[in-house]
């Protein structure tokens, strides 16, 4: 007989779910009242509801923002709860041997990238700073025997690597004893050290110019390296295919886990505070007083700074703005991921991989320096050694300051060549991809960077961050080129030139609904113990975000076009130019810095300098080449390389820093 309770509106009902959330009830008594009731809140039958449920646990900024309002089309919400509903019961598991652990890590890795504050909080809940702990400590070395007693980059370990640095907190670290901290060290140290084994870039850093359209991959250079295999690493079609929101089949780079290696060593590395040495003078007055003035070297007070002063910061766990949601600054990060998949394809413009002013400021952390004769022995370890240590590989830390400003090539100037051997492989990455003999001069207070080489002088201009720049649709060319300074970039521009028929189209279309009609008749055969345990997570500071950013999508009918409007602002090229200011010259040396930063994925490259220049060698202030992304926004994280007349196909003298960019005043 059927229930009173099944005469109600649908709205009431999907409303009781929403309230047996609140107070931490089941959902399956209800769905066994009657038929009438199971029918009208059954999965398949009502994705709207589970949309709203979508809403009220798991943050949904992220997913409009970077893949289009139609996310939030309350199928695609309905699908995304099921996923990861089906991750949380993993992790809740709390079994690191489970065959769900790679999925689960895949759903958490998109949680903590699109979290605003409630899917770190959902995923805290059920464990995951524990789980994936765990997994590290238990599973990283699991193939390593197939692969002579090295960790492997496999998928599941860059993910955990991933979730252990965003399940980091000041906090957490602090709380973990010494034997532990040393343990997770010593486990990531293998991808910290050797970038001949573990890339750090989505392509080699000795491209510029990419995609790599000039090449094919058997005419891509590459050296045999005996003990480790080919050099350099090119990381070809390495994703994940996956159905995710509206994209039935988005691919996803596997990370980097040489880079959240280095956040995680070097944030347990700076929980330990450096000692000060009683010898040094107390501040550089009391070293002039005591006749030091002229000498370089480091008082008590610039250890104190070194140690008041971060060397990588964890990611918020909430906004610390009005206006700006954490996962925004992720936003470079997440399309890296989705766009620098393959060297041989252009990554789309629809999107950014470095955001301007991105390296402006003042920079502060850490270079690990190996000795050269431990560089050697690596080199030729085929065989991990049982005691792979810091102290084994002679490892010195060093501290890294650099102040940097940014320029910009703005049509129609011309931005300056690339360096190297013009053979498409070599792009001069030895000197920060500028070509050798160029004279840089710089005018801060014109703000205006020129270039010469040869007879030309190219010149860039100064970023500064809300003025507008030279651009002028008039002299444009691109404005030029499309009759106007609007860029309009669409979801399916890269069809529209493949020229695709109008039919190819309609199919896909036909696919799409498929694919996510299937998805959820298969999901609702499994609700009741999927969906139902994210139900279980009680946490009374949620609510539903009905109010805000999604109160605009409510036709699911509706398949609009994801497109992208903006001004075209004319910028063609990134230059970077610094220093290290004066008070952290006169302590750990002066230097000068310049470089680019490659378009595709938004990897920088700068060559650091001696400012003056010092007749003994054995001072060691050497022209090095450091290359890395800025992650999250605020940590620049990467290799550094000794300069020379290495061929790039060849390794050298190299290892790991990062650094994390200080506020103004501090």
């Amino acid at each position: 007989m059927a229930s009173s309770l099944s005469k109600l509106p649908t709205e009431i009902f999907e409303n009781i779910v929403l309230e047996l959330i609140a107070i931490d009830g089941p959902i399956i008594p209800l769905l066994q009242t009657c038929k009438q009731i199971n029918h009208i809140l059954a999965f398949p039958n009502n994705t709207h509801l589970y949309s709203r449920i979508f809403r009220y646990r798991f943050d949904s900024a992220a997913s409009a923002r970077r893949l289009g309002t139609r996310t939030h089309h309350s199928r695609h919400l309905a699908h995304q709860l099921a996923w990861y509903s089906s991750a949380l019961k993993c992790i809740r598991r709390a079994d690191v041997y489970h065959n769900g652990v790679l999925d689960a890590f895949w759903a958490s890795f998109a949680l903590m990238h699109e979290n605003d504050g409630k899917n770190r909080q959902i995923l805290e809940a059920a464990g995951l700073p524990h789980f994936v702990d765990e997994f590290i400590r238990k599973r990283l070395y699991e193939d390593s025997v197939n692969t002579n007693g090295w960790p492997s980059e496999s998928p599941i370990n860059c993910l955990a690597l991933w979730l252990l640095w965003f399940t980091s907190t000041e906090e957490r670290l602090k709380a973990e004893t010494t034997a532990r901290r040393n343990e997770i060290i010593r486990l990531v140290l293998p991808f910290v050290i050797i970038p001949f084994r573990y890339p750090s870039a989505h392509a080699p850093h000795n491209h510029f110019v990419m995609p790599l359209t000039h090449n094919s991959y058997g005419r891509l250079r590459q050296s045999i390296i005996p003990a480790h295999g080919t050099f350099p690493l090119y990381r070809v079609g390495l994703a994940h295919t996956t159905h995710f929101y509206d994209r039935t089949n988005l691919e996803i780079g596997i990370p980097l886990a040489s880079t959240a290696a280095k956040l995680i060593f070097f944030s347990r590395r700076q929980v330990t505070p450096i000692g000060i040495p009683p010898h040094l003078p107390l501040t550089r007055q009391h070293a002039i007083q005591l006749g030091f003035g002229d000498q370089i070297g480091p008082t008590q007070e610039d250890v104190h700074e070194l140690n008041q002063h971060k060397v990588v910061k964890h990611h918020p766990i909430d906004s610390d703005s009005d206006t700006t949601a954490p996962s925004s600054q992720l936003d470079d990060d997440w399309y890296r991921l989705t766009d620098c998949i393959h060297p041989m394809e252009k990554s789309s413009l629809k999107n950014t991989h470095y955001t301007h002013g991105s390296a402006t400021g003042l920079w502060q952390g850490r270079i690990l320096v190996p000795t050269d004769n431990a560089f050697a022995a690596i080199l030729q370890h085929v065989q991990m050694p049982e005691e792979f240590t810091e102290q084994q590989l002679s490892l010195n830390a060093y501290p890294l300051f650099m102040r940097l400003r940014e320029y910009h090539c703005v049509d129609p100037q011309d931005p300056v060549q690339t360096g190297g051997a013009d053979d498409g492989f070599d792009d001069g990455i030895s000197n920060a991809w500028i070509p050798k003999g160029v004279q840089v001069h710089e005018d801060i207070y014109e703000g205006k960077l020129k270039l010469q080489h040869h007879d030309r002088t190219y010149i860039y201009e100064a970023y500064r961050p809300g003025s507008t720049n030279s651009h002028d649709e008039a002299t444009c060319r691109g404005c030029e080129y499309r009759g106007t300074s609007n860029i309009v970039y669409r979801e399916h521009d890269d069809q529209f030139l493949a020229e695709r028929s109008p039919q190819d189209d309609e199919g896909d279309g036909d696919d799409d609904d498929d694919d996510d009609g299937q998805f959820l008749q298969d999901a609702s055969a499994r609700y009741d113990s999927v969906i139902d345990d994210v139900f279980r997570n009680k946490d009374e500071t949620m609510d539903e975000d009905t109010d805000t950013d999604l109160a605009f999508v409510s036709d699911d009918e509706s398949d609009e076009e994801y497109c992208i409007e903006r001004k075209c602002n004319g910028v063609l090229d990134i230059a970077l130019v610094g220093e290290t200011d004066f008070k952290h010259g006169q302590a750990w040396n002066h230097y000068k810095f310049y470089g680019r930063v490659r378009e595709w994925d938004g990897l920088v490259a700068l060559v650091r300098i001696p400012a003056h220049q010092f007749p003994h060698p054995t001072l060691g202030l050497g022209l090095w080449v450091f290359s890395g992304y800025i992650v999250g926004g605020h940590n620049f994280v990467g290799t550094w390389r000794a300069l020379g007349d290495v061929d790039p196909v060849a390794p050298t003298l190299e290892s790991s820093f990062a650094m994390t960019r200080r506020e103004e005043g501090s």
